[in-house]
């Protein structure tokens, strides 16, 4: 028996008899570190990111739909708004849990804590209100929770200032495409005042059947609201629709891995739903990032959070160091579950 041959019967032996996180076996035995696009999700099953806070982001938009309201201001040279300062948020306990040492030099770095909250008023009421607002949202998970509560929270604040009152009917499309269209037109039927919506099928739904009255829409947690066709530009809408963005820093947050990991040769894991757009403008962003910095990618789509498993698995399988998540309504939803896989 040559050595060559018997070299390969020994590292076989090895591969069955001895767990460790990475090998020449085929990828990973344990968990492995997953970074987030957001802090929602992080909470449940990422170690860190550079996360927007979803409750500022619903504040903002807040401010937007009451400048609209009480000020008149003009919705199609409302520049789109975005989180100018993701903070570094970090989550040793799950890291803890998974057998991951998240570096001092990160955990020194991190900002910690949730945005100030707005303490909401008396301002919105069942009837009789001075204006009427819908609220078109996606699904719920928590991000989107955020993006609502805090819109509301704050729009409150400055209806309640003003001496006016504001009537909030606030829907959910249980993640349908046919349910966002349904109750964007029931909003435009009931004539309200404004529309503000969560997610990218919601605004695109709303923009759609506002297209000939023009009742001004808000939306929030569209990664990229230009590309989506709700606004001509960032900073000039020039239509009926503006609002704010969720996109996050993809690229600093895959600089991030690498500092996590504490080396150069790093080899990306992207998850994300094949069927959703936000998610696929932001592994395209991320895919971008590990070019420049040198960094190997494999890439796992699911269309349907059942196949989550078998697409994390074979991430690990594929020898990734590290597992990315972007801002995915159905990950989101799915968040714990990712947590409950990684450890096996």
């Amino acid at each position: 028996m040559n050595a060559k041959k018997i070299l390969s019967i020994v590292l076989a032996l090895v591969c069955l008899a001895v767990p460790v996180t990475m090998t020449a076996c085929g990828g990973s035995t344990g968990p492995v570190p997953v970074v987030c696009g957001e802090t929602g999700m992080t909470e449940q099953c990422g170690v860190a990111t550079y996360g927007v806070d979803y409750y500022s982001l619903g504040v903002k938009a807040g401010d937007m739909a009451a400048d609209i309201l009480l000020d008149g201001a003009n919705v199609s040279t409302m520049p789109v708004q975005t989180d100018p300062n993701p903070s570094l948020y970090v989550n040793p306990e799950l890291a803890e849990e998974i057998g991951f040492t998240i570096p001092q030099a990160i955990l020194d770095r991190a900002e910690g804590g949730a945005a100030p909250q707005v303490t909401r008023t008396d301002a919105i009421v069942e009837s009789g209100a001075d204006f009427t607002v819908g609220i078109l949202q996606l699904v719920q998970h928590v991000a989107l929770d955020q993006s609502n509560k805090g819109f509301q929270d704050q729009l409150s604040v400055r209806m309640k200032a003003a001496g006016k009152t504001v009537q909030v009917l606030d829907r959910n499309a249980s993640g349908e495409d046919s349910n966002n269209i349904t109750i964007a037109e029931t909003f435009v039927n009931q004539n309200v005042d404004l529309i503000y919506t969560i997610a990218t099928s919601s605004s695109v739904a709303a923009a759609n059947a506002t297209r000939e009255n023009k009742i001004p829409v808000l939306f929030c947690a569209v990664t990229n609201p230009v590309g989506e066709g709700l606004v001509a530009s960032m900073d000039a809408p020039g239509a009926n629709v503006s609002g704010v963005s969720d996109i996050n820093p993809v690229a600093k947050q895959i600089e991030l891995a690498g500092e996590l990991l504490g080396k150069d040769d790093v080899k990306i894991g992207f998850l994300y739903s094949s069927g959703e757009t936000n998610s696929i403008f932001q592994v395209d962003l991320g895919k971008a990032a590990c070019e420049d910095l040198g960094y190997t990618y494999e890439v796992r789509g699911i269309s349907d959070i059942n196949d989550l498993e078998s697409a994390f698995v074979a991430l690990k399988n594929a020898g990734v160091d590290l597992v990315y998540v972007p801002t995915d309504n159905a990950l989101a939803n799915g968040a714990a579950n990712i947590h409950t896989v990684n450890k096996g």
